[in-house]
């Protein structure tokens, strides 16, 4: 009886670890950076994402590892960083750009409460770099759909919005106007 019980435990274990290494084979994620002057260094770049920091779960962090180790020119170690701080994981570099505290991150255009966020396959993970480090007077804006199918010379309404805060500190989508695209 010992052995059959030993035998069960030893399987429900090697399957318990070997199940976030088969998710994360099958996982993209779309990546949109921007850099330190505010171009777009990749546009919904599909990303395989795999549990590059170990933790075992699928997360922002990994989600921008994996994209500069697949698209940074100098790969991860030249272009990303992180440090634990006293509000936990923060990016201290993206881009190959270290400006302190000037770095953005949403999931699914919603504001991301931590790198440590799980994805999930189709999500998208939209990363930049404040380029007013004083005021941050930078907004992070989308469309109102991430992708879209049109004919050539076809007419195609989105709507443009900006994320925002209210006065609680609630996040917010706010209309743009006027915006020169």
């Amino acid at each position: 009886m010992k052995k059959i019980l030993s035998i069960t435990i030893a399987i429900i274990m090697i399957l318990a670890l070997g199940a976030p290494v088969f998710a994360a084979q099958n996982t993209t994620v779309f990546v949109t950076i921007c850099d330190k002057n505010g171009k777009i260094a990749l546009a919904q770049e599909a990303i395989n994402v795999t549990d590059a920091d170990n933790d075992g779960i699928l997360t922002i962090n990994d989600t921008l590892i994996c994209a500069h180790e697949a698209k940074y020119e100098s790969g991860t170690s030249a272009g990303y960083a992180t440090a634990m701080t006293a509000y936990g994981i923060s990016i201290t570099k993206l881009w190959g750009a270290e400006n302190g505290s000037g770095y953005g991150y949403f999931l699914n255009n919603a504001s991301a409460w931590s790198l440590t966020d799980t994805v999930k396959n189709g999500d998208f993970v939209n990363a930049f770099i404040y380029t007013d480090t004083t005021n941050f007077s930078d907004a992070f804006a989308y469309f109102d759909k991430n992708t879209v199918a049109a004919d050539k010379n076809s007419e195609l309404t989105l709507t443009l919005v900006c994320a925002g805060y209210d006065s609680n500190f609630a996040p917010i989508t706010l209309p743009v106007a006027n915006a020169i695209i």
